[in-house]
Parts: structure tokens; C-alpha cells; sequence
């Protein structure tokens, strides 16, 4: 063979050498075939070995992944969330652990009866855990930056289904709830609270209580115009949910020691509004006690059959009534 040959030859193996070397470093699959998704939350910088170990991130041939990385000249992992897909290559997995890692988060809020359910609920989807939510929620100088209290910040969040980034700050979050109470409460909503003569913040205190009163919401006006009725008569509430609240362990059946408690916010035992709200109520209950009900109701009684629904009296002795049929039906069901 000639000199030539020879050295075409040499170059040829070289080149298919190197063209093979970084096809298997840098482009074949190196992730599992697993059709789910991998998702990795990092809380703080990692190094490529710390990312290996702890991330339990699928990766087949971790050798040829820290070869990559080292080409690609990636020595640390930043705080992110971070998406793994199924036959990813080291090339991919690289330039997607580039991106930081700040994907937007779809979330509901609803069905929580405090801070600390919904510090709880931002902790286990976004970057800073529930201690840094309620942290910040609590502190003197947030609160007063949003010109509120502990027991009224939660009438500034809205339920609704949000998209927040991952590595939202808490401060962040308290923003864009501002920002969506401030839409809520147009001047519409500001000229109806007036008229009823409650403030913003009690119209979402009373409208908590009527959320956590009935799961009809139809029927929401209607217990409105009850409370708004007792409200002006200076007569107590009397809601269970507000004798239970801050209850770790939540019974269908309400006894005499729950409506005894010194609970502070126990309608039982205050008189008007508690504190502050008792959930976060959704717009529609809001409007439930900004449009209520104009009537002559002061008692409520749900009905017996787990209807969800109430039966409603004027007078005392035909509530006594409704009590006296809903209590039979507790007894005949056994539901303690």
C-alpha cells in the first residue's frame, strides 16, 4: 500500500474514531426509555458528582455524561426545576440543565383554611419551602409593606388556577396576590361593600364563613342575607365552622364542647365578625355577600339526607324543628 493510502486510510479511521467517540459521548441516548418524565428539584448549587448522586436522575452511563460535561466545560448545577425526559442524550440533558431551570408551575388554590395550608401547598411545588413562605408571611415588616395583619393577609389571596415560575420568591408571590385583590376589587365591588356598610376585608371574612357553610353554590346569597341579617340585629353569628377552625382533625358533626371553645374566632362565644377569614373564598362568595339575599332569615339548619343544603326559619321554635329532624337523621346514620 502506498504512502497515501496509507495515510487516508489513518485519517479515515481517525476521523470515523472521533465522529463514533462523540456520537457516544455527546448524542446517544444516555436516559432510560421510560415514557414519564423526570422532574429534579434543586434547592442549592451542585456540583456534576453531588448532581449524580442525589438528583437520582435516570442516566445510564454517568462516566460518558461527566466526559460531556467536562467538553462542555459545566462544572455546577444552579437551583431549578428541571425536566427530564425519556432517551435524552448527554447534549441534551446539558444544554436543558443550562436553561436554569425555571419552568412555569401550574397551580390551584382553593380548599385551604390558612396560611399555613397554603404555605404548605407553594412548598411542595415551587423552589423555597413552606418555612420560607411562612417566614415571610408572618413577618411584622411584610405585613405592614401590604398594610395588613397575620389574621387579614388571607384576604388578599384569591383563589384561582395560577401559572408561577418555579423559583418564584415568596415576596413575588405576595405581589401578583396584591396585584389580582387590587383587580378583584374594583370600584363595582368597593361601591357594594359601602352600601352593605362592611369593609373589603370583612366582606371576605363573612364570605369565608359562608364558603365553608354550604357547598351549594347557589344557595351562598341566601346564608348571606342570614348573616347580614344578624349582623344588623347585633345578634351572634352562631357558624359552626368558625366554632372548629383551626381544628387539626375536622368532623362532620359539631358538638357542644366545639360551640363552648374559647376559640377566638368562635361565633359562639364573639360577637360580629371573627377576626379574619376563616378560608380563602373564591370571587363567587364574594359576590354571594356583595348581591345577597334580601330576607327575613336569621336561623339555618342543614337538611338531613347529606343534601348539602340548608333549611332556613325565621323563628326560633321552627328551627328548633329543622334541628331536632337533622339530629335524628345524624343518629339514624351513626355519624359522629
Amino acid at each position: 500500500m502506498s504512502t497515501k493510502k496509507t495515510i487516508a486510510a489513518a485519517v479515515a479511521i481517525t476521523i470515523a474514531g472521533v465522529c463514533a467517540a462523540y456520537w457516544f459521548i455527546f448524542t446517544a441516548t444516555n436516559t432510560t426509555g421510560n415514557s414519564q418524565d423526570f422532574n429534579i428539584s434543586i434547592r442549592s448549587d451542585l456540583t456534576i458528582d453531588q448532581f449524580l448522586s442525589t438528583s437520582g436522575i435516570p442516566i445510564q452511563n454517568s462516566s460518558t455524561f461527566q466526559l460531556a460535561c467536562l467538553f462542555k466545560r459545566l462544572k455546577r448545577i444552579k437551583p431549578g426545576r428541571y425536566v427530564i425526559g425519556a432517551n435524552m442524550s448527554n447534549n441534551q440533558i446539558i444544554q436543558h440543565l443550562r436553561s436554569g431551570g425555571a419552568p412555569v408551575v401550574q397551580m390551584r388554590i382553593d380548599n385551604l383554611d390558612d396560611i399555613f395550608g397554603l404555605a404548605g401547598r407553594l412548598g411542595e411545588s415551587l423552589m423555597y419551602d413552606s418555612a420560607s413562605f411562612i417566614d415571610t408571611m408572618l413577618s411584622p415588616n411584610v405585613l405592614s409593606a401590604y398594610e395588613t395583619d397575620s389574621a387579614h393577609l388571607a384576604c388578599i389571596i384569591i383563589p384561582n388556577t395560577y401559572e408561577f415560575y418555579w423559583n418564584m420568591s415568596p415576596r413575588t408571590f405576595l405581589d401578583r396576590m396584591k396585584k389580582e385583590h387590587s383587580r378583584v376589587w374594583n370600584d363595582e365591588r368597593n361601591a357594594s361593600a359601602q352600601q352593605i356598610g362592611l369593609s373589603p376585608q370583612e366582606v371576605a371574612t363573612l364570605a369565608s364563613i359562608v364558603k365553608a357553610e354550604t357547598a351549594v353554590v347557589n344557595e351562598a346569597p341566601r346564608i348571606a342575607g342570614l348573616y347580614l341579617n344578624r349582623l344588623r340585629m347585633g345578634m351572634p353569628l352562631q357558624s359552626d365552622p368558625t366554632a372548629t377552625f383551626g381544628q387539626k382533625n375536622k368532623r362532620q358533626r359539631v358538638y357542644q364542647s366545639d360551640l363552648e371553645s374559647e376559640n377566638p374566632y368562635n361565633t359562639y362565644k364573639i360577637a360580629g365578625l371573627p377576626p379574619g377569614p376563616i378560608n380563602f373564598p373564591e370571587v363567587v362568595y364574594l359576590d354571594a355577600v356583595l348581591q345577597a339575599e334580601k330576607n327575613n332569615y336569621i336561623y339555618m339548619c342543614a337538611q338531613p339526607g347529606g343534601t348539602g343544603l340548608h333549611n332556613f326559619s325565621s323563628s326560633y321554635a321552627e328551627h328548633t324543628k329543622n334541628r331536632q329532624r337533622y339530629i335524628q337523621w345524624l343518629e339514624e346514620k351513626g355519624i359522629r
